[in-house]
């Protein structure tokens, strides 16, 4: 079980679905989604809106009453009059939306109290909560005892959510006199205790509530059949009582009465069965799984589901009052679509040839599925040359004219690309036939192709692999390694057969190697890097390894130099580079200060599809660019001219950093030093590890460091493994240390381990 879980953990997918699962089942037991579902849920509003049921009757304290009036408010003699007549007129309940104020002349509160003795138990005024009393469901400011003992008191409180987008009512609350009902569940004759809360139905259009003015009732002008048995809600609608809401989904604001009579109305109605969060979370889980392959998670099936149970779902339920919260669901709906979309457009660029935009030959290694064709692998001998010689959009065009050609006898041939090889699945069964139309092919291409305007010589081999029973990454291996010794023999066609290599370990290596890179046998280690200025740990380098299940670790140079010999070695990167970015969003995590740095290769830097892998791994961890440093070996020479300069300049203008690594060897020394947009000079290790018995390569040390300075680089030192190597280069005003002496190369979470414990320290 445990090994199965390792094996899906392995999977990128697998990963972004947990993280998504566990966002979402955190935001549902935290209650951090509310805001997220009320942002839902009013949204649904202006599609549910609907009348109310006509039975609650709103008389507004206006500002036409108090002009009529000339003041400022009602008085308790006005009230008064208005439960006499409101009652005359057949009124079945009043309720005071407010907090009635006691400052009255004695006649008017007389009045007022004969009106309350007169209808027991059916007026009804509010309590508020003070501004100086902690939150909670507590009303402290009550009706003074003079009014309270004749009416009955309900609670006005509401809680609001989060950036006041949503709010729920309570059914009760407690007070000075004990605990009062809500005026929405007295409105609705229900019960119900402090602790428990309600979201009110807020699709009820407030502007469907009857409204009578407050004078038209004083003067007699309203049509009395109006409030005939029904409930009466006397609200404060005038701007100077300031009691302005906003009903989320609803145009405009109404006075806080209207939210008690929509909440009272949702409780006669009875409140929706909540199914909870879980379940929708759980099926958009289900979802999203069943599409975890590549490009799956956004068909129109799977996406016809999410939108169902995010949307649909709860929309057709609230009509049959059944609620359900999705805001953990859309969660993980969210950010597993997200990511996953993103992992897409890593993984179609990796199988995409950006050069010449056919598939990748990655793509067909990728292929899980065997075939019965005979698979070819086209070398085309003086490619770079061409490709170098030549503006860069002429490789789409020889590799157009290439694939036309092709399909000239195999025209239903999917060819891939990579570099200078060219690889399909030929439809010509028949291995003696397929040699004889290869041979056709050459002769057509010999003569030469013209693109542009421009005749272009070509020069090929070919190695086919027809050997159906293996799998297709040995089968790519295979026929690729056919068409070198195809160049290396001068053939024109070389036909793999596995029973002469099984015995050469390079190919070995080569077919097992991206399952290697799956399974975990190859892996990152990483070097911690030393700032002598600040005396801290400020970076580390993440070195590829393996570990052979049979034969112990294989050595990088080995397996990196058959990697790049076989146009292998994008894989490794991307997947150093994706472990790097990971570890550095970690460590930044942390509060960390720390660059993370990558060895590319010379060849990768005439592929043009490098610095978009690198953006979409930095876009997928969300790491700034300024903290991946890519260190570039010196190899060939350099000229602003070159495409790898330009190349260079590219990755630069992303904001990634540069570093010469091997400083002080190759053939470039002073062109790259010159011309390179680096930030950072390695000194070789051969340098440093000499200098402390030899004075030339102690001078050429310290030259290199003077010459570096000069030109406002940053001098890394490797290779430091004694405390005699550390001095002689702080004396010499070397910036950064790295090698044994400082650290060995480690897993990611043994060296995060020292850190965190403070455990890495120099030592002799």
């Amino acid at each position: 079980m445990i090994a199965r879980l390792r094996q899906y953990w392995k999977s990128a997918r697998f990963r972004i679905v947990f993280w998504a699962t566990f966002t979402g089942l955190m935001l549902g037991v935290s209650g951090l989604s509310v805001p997220i579902e009320d942002v839902l849920r009013n949204l649904r509003v202006p599609l549910r809106l609907h009348p109310s049921n006509g039975q609650t009757v709103m008389v507004l304290m206006d500002d036409r009453t108090l002009g009529a009036l000339d003041s400022l408010d009602v008085s308790r003699g006005d009230d008064a009059k208005l439960l006499d007549t409101l009652f005359g007129a057949g009124a079945k309940r009043v309720f005071f939306a407010r907090l009635l104020p006691d400052q009255a002349r004695p006649e008017d509160r007389d009045a007022f109290i004969a009106q309350l003795k007169a209808h027991p138990g059916r007026v009804f005024t509010g309590a508020l909560p003070s501004s100086d009393q902690k939150p909670g469901n507590y009303a402290a400011r009550v009706p003074t005892s003079a009014y309270a003992q004749h009416i009955e008191v309900v609670s006005l409180l509401t809680l609001h959510h989060p950036f006041n987008i949503g709010f729920e009512m309570p059914f009760a609350s407690d007070s000075p006199i004990g605990q009062i009902p809500s005026m929405s569940a007295a409105l609705a004759g229900v019960e119900g205790d402090t602790s428990t809360l309600f979201t009110p139905d807020t699709s009820i259009d407030v502007r469907s509530y009857p409204e009578i003015s407050y004078i038209d009732v004083l003067r007699g002008d309203f049509i009395r059949e109006n409030v005939t048995g029904k409930d009466v809600i006397v609200v404060a609608a005038a701007a100077n009582y300031n009691d302005i809401h906003k009903i989320a989904g609803q145009y405009g604001t109404v006075p806080g009465g209207y939210i008690q009579a929509l909440a009272g109305e949702t409780l006669q109605q009875g409140l929706p069965r909540n199914v909870g969060w879980l379940l929708p979370l759980v099926i958009v889980v289900a979802i999203i799984v069943t599409g975890i392959g590549r490009g799956r998670v956004l068909d129109w099936k799977r996406s016809g589901a999410l939108l169902t149970v995010i949307v649909a779902a709860p929309f057709m339920l609230e009509y049959v009052r059944v609620s359900m919260q999705v805001a953990p669901a859309f969660v993980v709906a969210l950010t597993a679509v997200l990511r996953m979309r993103s992992l897409d457009r890593v993984e179609v660029a990796s199988e995409t040839n950006a050069g010449s935009g056919l598939p990748s030959v990655q793509a067909l290694r990728n292929s899980a599925e065997k075939s019965n064709r005979i698979l070819v692998a086209l070398k085309i001998r003086n490619y770079g040359a061409i490709i170098g010689s030549f503006a860069e959009h002429v490789e789409a065009n020889v590799a157009r004219e290439i694939v036309r050609r092709i399909r000239i006898s195999d025209d239903t041939a999917t060819v891939y690309h990579e570099g200078g090889m060219f690889m399909w699945l030929s439809s010509i069964r028949n291995a003696f036939d397929l040699f004889e139309n290869l041979e056709g092919l050459h002769r057509i291409v010999q003569n030469g192709i013209q693109v542009g305007g421009l005749d272009i010589d070509l020069s090929f081999n070919c190695g086919v692999d027809s050997e159906f029973d293996r799998a297709m990454s040995t089968r790519v291996a295979g026929a690729m390694q056919s068409a070198e010794e195809a160049i290396r023999n001068d053939e024109l066609v070389y036909q793999h057969d596995s029973r002469k290599h099984e015995a050469q370990w390079e190919i070995s290596l080569l077919t097992s190697l991206d399952r290697a890179i799956d399974n975990g046998e190859v892996w990152v280690a990483y070097q911690p890097k030393f700032d002598l200025r600040s005396n801290r740990i400020c970076g580390a380098e993440a070195l590829v390894r393996w570990t052979h299940p049979e034969r112990g670790p294989i050595s990088p140079e080995k397996f990196i130099r058959i990697a790049e010999e076989f146009h292998r070695i994008e894989r490794i990167t991307r997947f150093v580079v994706d472990d790097a970015v990971r570890c550095a969003v970690e460590m930044m995590r942390e509060g960390l200060d720390i660059s993370m740095s990558v060895n590319i290769s010379a060849q990768l830097l005439r592929n043009p599809v490098l610095p978009t892998m690198i953006s979409d791994i930095l876009a997928l961890h969300g790491l700034p660019a300024d903290r991946l440093i890519l260190e570039i070996t010196e190899t060939d020479k350099l000229d602003r001219s070159s495409r790898t300069y330009q190349m260079l300049q590219r990755l630069v203008q992303s904001g990634l950093r540069l570093s010469i690594d091997d400083f002080g060897t190759g053939n470039a020394t002073l062109d790259y030093l010159r011309y390179l947009p680096a930030s950072e000079v390695k000194i070789d290790r051969s340098f440093v590890s000499a200098m402390e018995t030899s004075k030339d390569d102690l001078v050429l040390v310290q030259s290199i460091i003077e010459m570096a300075h000069s030109l406002d680089r940053t001098v890394v030192a490797e290779g430091v493994e004694t405390s005699v190597g550390l001095d002689i280069l702080k004396r010499q005003g070397c910036d950064i240390v790295q090698g044994y002496h400082i650290g060995r190369p480690v897993p990611f979470a043994d060296l995060a381990l020292m850190i965190a414990a403070g455990q890495l320290k120099l030592h002799g």
